[in-house]
């Protein structure tokens, strides 16, 4: 079992709270919190961060809510967020590896064809 460091352990205290963590990072977790103070104190502020917003009365948001924060982080991005695009807009990565390999065995293959007597197959 490896040893966890307080990037980590941070990384971890909320997915811990939420008992969301395998058993493995459950116990690296708790075994690092038992011997490091420092993020005992920070996970026991993050416990109390997170009882304060607990302890918060329950909103519902006015409709048309979610509608206007996607406008307005589609406004302020510029388009890079929420932005619809169309299928040529991108090509994915696997079909354009797929391509180049292609690519490159069309010409391994013409270049051994190109040397008669000197084919060598792998």
């Amino acid at each position: 079992m490896s040893d966890v460091d307080h990037a980590q352990a941070s990384e971890l205290f909320s997915s811990y709270w939420d008992e969301d963590l395998g058993p493995d990072d459950t116990a690296r977790l708790e075994e690092h919190l038992r011997s490091c103070i420092v993020c005992r104190r920070e996970y026991a502020d993050f416990e109390k961060a997170l009882g304060a917003v607990g302890g918060l009365p329950h909103e519902i948001a006015p409709p048309g809510f979610a509608a206007g924060v996607v406008k307005r982080v589609h406004k302020r991005s510029r388009g890079r967020f929420f932005a619809t695009r169309g299928m040529l807009d991108r090509v994915p990565y696997e079909l354009f590896s797929l391509v180049m390999l292609g690519l490159i065995l069309a010409i391994y293959v013409i270049l051994q064809l190109s040397q008669p007597g000197h084919v060598k197959i792998p």
